[in-house]
């Protein structure tokens, strides 16, 4: 699986930059800290994908880590970013692909 996620993280990457949502200033620490759901208190959706998401889930696969059970990326982006399908696509893509492997229908790879 993680075979199969990596490349989708680097995907969305790729399309939020293509799409002018990636960001060259990182948030302040206290931003990054929020506890509140897609740090919604202190971030913009793009940028908890960024600065949260991808680099927290990145780590877990780089150092064989467990994945959560589910995700649900897809309908906070469907919401957040209406207008970016492709990017909708791949969050969705994501979702499914974790839980695929909670259902046991694809290898830990």
């Amino acid at each position: 699986m993680y075979d199969e996620i990596l490349p989708l993280l680097d995907s969305l990457e790729a399309q939020m930059k293509h799409r002018g949502l990636w960001s060259n200033k990182r948030p302040s620490a206290a931003a990054l800290a929020s506890t509140e759901p897609f740090a919604c208190d202190s971030l913009s959706f793009n940028q908890w994908l960024q600065f949260i998401f991808i680099p927290r889930f990145k780590a877990l696969i780089l150092n064989h880590r467990p994945l959560p059970a589910t995700i649900a990326i897809s309908p906070a982006a469907q919401v957040w970013l209406a207008d970016e399908v492709a990017i909708q696509k791949v969050l969705t893509e994501i979702d499914q692909t974790v839980a695929a492997n909670a259902s046991g229908n694809i290898g830990n790879d």
